[in-house]
């Protein structure tokens, strides 16, 4: 059963996803576009579940038009304000409201495990063109580097304190690709590592959904700070510390149809 979406409908989660997220999706994205085959021309590209637009604006670079898609109207005001020259939409993944064979790039960042998989699946590849490419990614929460003893011990009191929403995690690599006319061409894991302060990384953790459902259920937005303070505060007190964000990749290619009799 798909991890519930409703959780992302909340104005000061999108706040924080417009403002507080590090640069992760651009890092992940400028492996993407590396991995793709030269020459590969990405004229428009539609990101599911995009979120407050910060995987809508890690493709900007590298298409000439992105179109965001989600069913929060919280997230997609924050987006819109984010990103204006942008279109979003308000749509699920297995119901999404383009043309046939419209986008040379669709991705997905983390947000198919909030959708009817196979359903997605036939939809991403009904509008993606006929060469065009299909890139699932995901990311674990940031953890301060090296994880030895005292940062595992801090993430340990972190989840105690605020134990992770029911979900499930999705193997990108297992999906069923070739059911909906597409091919696995990569599957890849990774660390993207960026410097954070203190702050910033106190901001960052504000902002990730365990802590979200403790707000949404009647924990204060002060005390659920000061929760993470008391928990990852000991790992700062030397200044600021690289964090590691796990990172998985998948690409696959859209396969062509098999010509007709008579097609010339």
């Amino acid at each position: 059963m798909p991890a519930n979406p409703q959780i992302y409908d909340s104005d000061r989660l999108a706040h924080c996803y417009a403002n507080d997220r590090p640069p992760v999706h651009q890092a992940i994205c400028a492996r993407l576009f590396a991995a793709l085959p030269s020459g590969a021309e990405i004229r428009s590209a539609l990101d599911v579940g995009c979120g407050a637009g910060a995987s809508v604006a890690a493709l900007v670079a590298h298409s000439r038009h992105v179109t965001g898609v989600d069913p929060s109207q919280a997230m997609l005001r924050e987006a819109q304000r984010r990103l204006p020259a942008s279109t979003f939409l308000q749509a699920t993944a297995d119901a999404l409201p383009v043309e046939s064979k419209a986008f040379d790039l669709v991705t997905a960042a983390g947000s198919l495990n909030y959708s009817d998989v196979p359903r997605a699946l036939s939809e991403i590849s009904r509008v993606l063109s006929p060469h065009g490419y299909f890139a699932a990614y995901d990311f674990c929460t940031g953890r301060v580097l090296p994880e030895d003893t005292l940062s595992a011990s801090c993430f340990a009191s972190f989840e105690q304190r605020f134990p992770w929403p029911p979900g499930y995690p999705l193997d990108l690599e297992f999906l069923p690709y070739r059911e909906h006319a597409l091919a696995l061409t990569l599957h890849d894991e990774f660390v993207v590592e960026l410097a954070m302060s203190a702050d910033a990384y106190i901001r960052y953790i504000m902002s990730e959904t365990n802590v979200e459902a403790a707000i949404s259920t009647g924990m204060s937005e002060e005390d659920a700070r000061g929760a993470c303070w008391s928990a990852f505060g000991p790992l700062f007190e030397r200044g600021p510390r690289t964090v590691g964000f796990r990172a998985v990749l998948a690409l696959a290619e859209k396969i062509p149809s098999p010509s007709r009799s008579g097609d010339v």
